[in-house]
């Protein structure tokens, strides 16, 4: 008999940007919300289920009609060794940015962010390296 296998094809249509920072999540998206003038909002855990069990990442957003920013933490919750991007674990928070948005540039978002005194480091991630950009899909 023979067997059909499904494949599907995601839309990766953002960008991700990796934080390094050594202050609280909640003082990092105050930062954020004053840079870019925003207003990213705590909302439930970002659920991300596992091998074994479901973990839990916290997570900030702004919606603002067609756009959307996300602000994720690395590490989940429960502040054990599982990370939503196992890969770049170096980075603490990781941006969520649409590629669609003319409002929201990439670049001029990255000169912002820098500016940011409790941001170590700021960076770009390639997507097509990242073998969990799957973690990232709504």
């Amino acid at each position: 008999m023979k067997k059909t296998r499904l494949v599907i094809d995601y839309d990766y249509d953002f960008a991700l940007l990796g934080i390094t920072s050594s202050v609280k999540f909640y003082k990092l998206a105050w930062s954020v919300n004053q840079a870019l003038q925003i207003s990213l909002i705590r909302i439930s855990d970002y659920e991300l289920p596992l091998k074994d069990e479901t973990r839990q990442f916290g997570c900030y957003v702004f919606e603002k009609d067609d756009p959307q920013i996300w602000l994720f933490r690395n590490r989940s919750l429960e502040n054990d060794k599982h990370y939503l991007a196992p890969e770049i674990s170096h980075f603490d928070y990781i941006l969520k940015i649409p590629g669609n948005s003319q409002s929201f540039a990439k670049k001029e978002i990255l000169k912002d962010l820098r500016e940011i005194k409790c941001i170590e480091y700021i960076g770009a991630i390639d997507l097509d390296a990242l073998k969990s950009k799957t973690n990232f899909l709504d």
